[in-house]
């Protein structure tokens, strides 16, 4: 009878467990219905890339995280894996969501992109070396740190607005 009891009680806790991430994915997690455009989460605090940054969610990015952060976009951009990467390679990653809603706009961000590729082209090589992309990252959010105590907070992370 024990043994008949406790078979229940997992059944029933597996079935609760799977209804409520049914039930969560609608809202914004879970990679179902819910999550926003190219994959975020709609609802998640801190908007945007912020959270996924926040390894640790406790609502700070650290040092650590954003290095982590950059290495893993430029990893995702390397198409070729050549620890280097062209302005194709650098513009094919989209900026926003581009649903063609303010096309200026849109326009504008891509051009601050494509010159934010040249900025980081320090030695002018037309590529951008792993080593050149994690410089301008660390100074991105150094510049984001505001009170320089190591963390950008979601006010520094909307002031800076860098992504």
């Amino acid at each position: 009878m024990a043994r008949k009891s406790m078979t229940f009680v997992t059944l029933s806790l597996a079935a609760a467990l799977v209804a409520s991430v049914a039930e969560a994915q609608p809202y914004g997690f879970g990679g179902g219905p819910g999550w926003g455009r190219g994959g975020m989460m709609m609802n998640a605090p801190g908007r945007g890339r912020f959270p996924i940054i926040d390894a640790d969610e406790n609502g700070v990015i650290s040092a650590e995280e954003a290095a982590s952060a950059a290495e893993d976009v430029f990893a995702a951009m390397d198409s070729d894996d050549n620890a280097e990467l062209t302005m194709e390679e650098y513009m094919a990653v989209r900026m926003g969501p581009q649903d063609g809603w303010n096309k200026s706009r849109q326009a504008e961000r891509e051009k601050q992109k494509s010159d934010r590729f040249g900025t980081m082209d320090v030695d002018k090589s037309d590529s951008v070396s792993q080593a050149e992309f994690i410089a301008n990252a660390k100074a991105r959010f150094e510049a984001a740190d505001s009170d320089k105590d190591g963390k950008v907070t979601p006010w520094e992370w909307r002031s800076q607005q860098w992504n």
